[in-house]
């Protein structure tokens, strides 16, 4: 039963991914829910990794095929499964959501826009006259893993698009995912706010610390981001003056590159936060990649990485690689916060490299830059209170 003691809001979380403090849109979640706590937070989710300790419910399918899925024959059927959960399960009565909400009492449910859970979510909130608010981080319909066979797509991704028309409020995570969705009365963008993890105060001073300009890169080294930092290492190995650092898990390499960047110490595999975070302090400048790959042109138009807006707090130059429609471009070109390189060829990189280690008027324009992002437009004060202010004025209404 809910408590008469707390002022709190009563927020059911309902998301694919729980907020944790790891990757992606866990990450994103973690910041505006859990690190400043302003909310009671209960979750709902089918993940399989989550923080135990958290109040939540697993919403699990069929026993039947959660079994199967853990057998031999659960690599062959899996699109079938992703299939049926998407196309059937998601339409079901749940017994589970439906109990956690009752039990729970929640003044808002705040969903992950997905394939399944937000449609679950969206019926049971309306059978309760409980506000939806939702949460449009990635396009998730067009990823990998998150859909079956290839002719659900279209099915999908036009769920995705009515229940953004039927939020109230639908928070967007950059302007090309509120322009792609197109008119609705209570939308808003909200950039994903910056981690609160210290900066190290290396990361003030000026001037370079080592005979070769260091390029530090802290992310994803798998997929179109593990072949486009593949390139850029080959390229930086033929030259002298140059040296780049890549850290982040699961890197998918070749293993004749693989063996080379980790003999030379290139590639440093997962660090945690604070860790990593001296890296980037000690760094000339911090690079951001994004994919130039037509079948990720609607991801990259869309999303918001997470790194960019971390990568700011540093005031150290930002060398964005990625098509100039990618929306952390667009950001930077209208308020000079970044170098941006909008051809795919890694010598272009190396280019940037040595504009930035030889004209240090440029350099200190955009070091300011990122300062003023990271202060005014991704000020993460900023950012929770609007944040926290959309959820209050549902209860208000």
């Amino acid at each position: 039963m809910k408590e008469e003691t707390t002022e709190k809001l009563r927020v059911m979380v309902v998301s694919i991914a729980p907020p944790q403090n790891n990757h992606g849109v866990r990450i994103v979640l973690y910041r505006h829910l859990v690190a400043r706590n302003p909310f009671d937070v209960f979750v709902a989710t089918d993940a399989r990794e989550l923080d135990e300790d958290r109040p939540h419910k697993r919403l699990r399918l069929p026993r039947l095929l959660q079994r199967v899925r853990n057998t031999r024959l659960g690599p062959k059927i899996s699109s079938f499964v992703r299939d049926y959960e998407n196309m059937i399960w998601a339409l079901l009565p749940n017994k589970d959501l439906d109990s956690a909400i009752d039990d729970f009492e929640p003044d808002i449910l705040l969903v992950l826009a997905d394939n399944s859970l937000s449609k679950m979510a969206y019926r049971a909130a309306r059978k309760r006259n409980l506000p939806v608010a939702g949460l449009f981080l990635d396009w998730v319909p067009i990823m990998k893993g998150y859909f079956g066979h290839r002719w659900t797509v279209p099915f999908l991704d036009r769920w995705f698009r009515r229940f953004y028309r039927e939020c109230d409020p639908a928070i967007c995570t950059s302007d090309g995912m509120k322009e792609e969705l197109g008119d609705h009365p209570n939308s808003h963008v909200i950039y994903p706010m910056p981690g609160q993890h210290r900066v190290p105060e290396l990361a003030s001073t000026t001037g370079r610390r080592s005979e070769k300009f260091q390029l530090v890169y802290v992310g994803s080294a798998e997929n179109f981001y593990g072949r486009m930092l593949c390139s850029l290492i080959t390229e930086f190995e033929a030259t002298t003056d140059l040296a780049i650092t890549v850290i982040g898990p699961k890197a998918d390499w070749p293993q004749k590159i693989s063996d080379l960047a980790i003999e030379k110490g290139i590639y440093l595999g997962f660090k945690p936060p604070e860790e990593a975070a001296s890296y980037l302090a000690a760094a000339d400048a911090l690079l951001v990649v994004m994919s130039f790959e037509e079948e990720y042109e609607l991801f990259m138009r869309t999303s918001f990485t997470t790194k960019f807006l971390d990568y700011v707090a540093y005031g150290k130059p930002v060398i964005l690689w990625g098509p100039d429609y990618c929306t952390p471009s667009r950001v930077a070109a209208a308020h000079s916060g970044a170098l941006p390189v909008t051809t795919e060829e890694p010598e272009a990189i190396v280019a940037a490299c040595r504009r930035l280690a030889n004209e240090p008027e440029l350099y200190a324009e955009l070091s300011d830059g990122a300062r003023r992002m990271h202060e005014n437009l991704f000020n993460p004060d900023r950012l929770q209170g609007i944040f926290v202010s959309e959820m209050e004025k549902l209860v208000e209404k």
